[in-house]
């Protein structure tokens, strides 16, 4: 494992070791599967309801078991995450049991032909395992991922690191947009896309159990080394540590507004195939657009963290999330007036697959690229609490809108528009009002002077030689 030297102030030498970006890479990966199989089914909602003979309902439970599964597991991935060598628990079983997910549902296949009268009943079964099972995943990929960033790297690289295991999801919803459509041009070949995720989960299992290391032999920083020495937790410990949170204004504003905006817009990107159906947009169509609106906040995610992560802008994560959600905001009118709402029997502005493309895009840029801000401006809010604990609170306040939106959804397209433009404004005030602190950023500036300090009065303590 080769190390490199990380100088926090002149003084101060932490290290950080070139095997982080082989940890991150992994996790990334894992990432990417978990959100893969989540919406393997939503896409082309049209083919698997031909193929399996089920209603659009059914389909939608498929996606709602997600939110539902993961508002159960969570607190339990909390505890385990915040054990001795949590991590590498936390990232063994999300290899482990997501390719056990992709695997059940390809049982139905093997076991039974489309043609037989019990086809549907015997993979309906099996679906929802598999899918339940792939949602036990959701808080294993989700809770760890500023933990992650502040246990394997250095200060200056640490909100890149975020944003790089978020957006390793937000690419798998991206890409479940495209292969999606073009693997399942017709009904006949959905079991060819069920293939892909259980080679691609196979290979992903393979290579976590041949090596995931725990931890770094030395932290990289001083956040890094207090998460270390303070790596147990208890049931008791977490009540403790969520009421602090819980009654820290600042911490309900930031996280309410990161949890509606990623809760909302995150369901209301994934069903464009039912909400613009009434443009007359293709299932084909509306994946290019998901997959716009997603790759497009990647891009600006990860350009957003590399600039917030330069010194001279450690300190205005509220300034860059402000202007995402107001950009934003400009982006969901121009798309609430190019499409039918409950408002406007026509649409105001011209509505071809351009325009509305074009304020998807912006949308999906906007609000990803403020995602992985969040969730670091939660960690300095909160610090020294576990990393984990602050993005746990915001997954699971995530979670809950999604499915909430999600039982929302069948049969009321223009009331999803309508509740993401609420949702915009909403969160543009609560960030505007809410108190930043940069906690942990600072502590790792001060630590440093404080032992430099120290050794220093250390050696002019002691006698010269003569």
């Amino acid at each position: 494992m080769r190390s490199e030297s990380v100088h926090l102030l002149p003084s101060s030498i932490y290290n950080v070791y070139s095997e982080r970006f082989y940890v991150l890479f992994i996790f990334c990966f894992l990432a990417f599967n978990q959100c893969l199989i989540w919406l393997t089914f939503s896409p082309i909602a049209r083919s698997t309801q031909i193929y399996y003979n089920i209603t659009e309902s059914t389909v939608d439970l498929l996606l709602n078991w997600g939110p539902i599964v993961f508002i159960l597991c969570l607190p339990l991935t909390y505890i385990l995450l915040n054990r001795q060598n949590g991590l590498r628990y936390c990232v063994m079983l999300l290899a482990l049991i997501d390719f056990l997910a992709a695997l059940v549902r390809i049982i139905p296949l093997v076991i039974t032909l489309p043609s037989s009268s019990k086809f549907t009943s015997i993979s309906l079964s099996f679906l929802h395992i598999g899918q339940i099972l792939n949602a036990i995943c959701g808080p294993l990929v989700m809770v760890p991922v500023s933990q992650l960033s502040c246990l394997w790297f250095a200060s200056h690289e640490r909100t890149r690191a975020t944003t790089a295991a978020i957006c390793a999801s937000n690419f798998g919803l991206t890409t479940s947009f495209i292969i999606g459509p073009l693997i399942v041009s017709s009904p006949e070949y959905l079991p060819r896309l069920l293939y892909v995720h259980l080679a691609l989960t196979s290979i992903a299992c393979i290579l976590v159990m041949i090596h995931f290391p725990a931890q770094p032999l030395t932290p990289p920083s001083p956040a890094a080394e207090l998460l270390i020495t303070n790596s147990m937790s208890s049931w008791s410990t977490l009540a403790q540590n969520i009421r602090q949170c819980l009654t820290t204004p600042a911490f309900l504003l930031i996280a309410l507004a990161g949890g509606l905006m990623s809760g909302v817009l995150g369901i209301w990107t994934s069903l464009f195939d039912i909400i613009l159906k009434a443009e007359n947009i293709t299932e084909q169509q509306a994946g290019w657009l998901g997959f716009s609106a997603t790759t497009s906040g990647i891009f600006g995610g990860l350009c957003l963290s590399i600039i917030a992560d330069r010194p001279r802008f450690q300190h205005s994560l509220k300034t860059f999330i402000l202007s995402s959600y107001f950009i934003c905001l400009l982006a969901i009118i121009y798309f609430e007036l190019s499409v039918h709402t409950y408002f406007f029997n026509e649409p105001i502005l011209p509505s071809t697959i351009l325009t509305i493309g074009l304020s998807t895009t912006l949308v999906g840029l906007c609000f990803n690229s403020a995602s992985s801000l969040i969730y670091e401006s939660l960690a300095e809010l909160m610090y020294p609490l576990p990393e984990s604990l602050s993005a746990s609170i915001l997954v699971q306040w995530m979670n809950m809108v999604s499915l909430l939106v999600l039982f929302i959804a069948p049969n009321r397209a223009q009331l999803i528009n309508v509740i993401a433009f609420i949702t915009i404004m909403t969160c543009l005030l609560m960030i505007m009002f809410a108190r930043f602190s940069y906690q942990r950023r600072d502590e790792d500036q001060r630590r440093p002077q404080e032992n430099s300090r120290h050794a220093n009065i250390y050696s002019e303590s002691q006698p010269e030689d003569t």
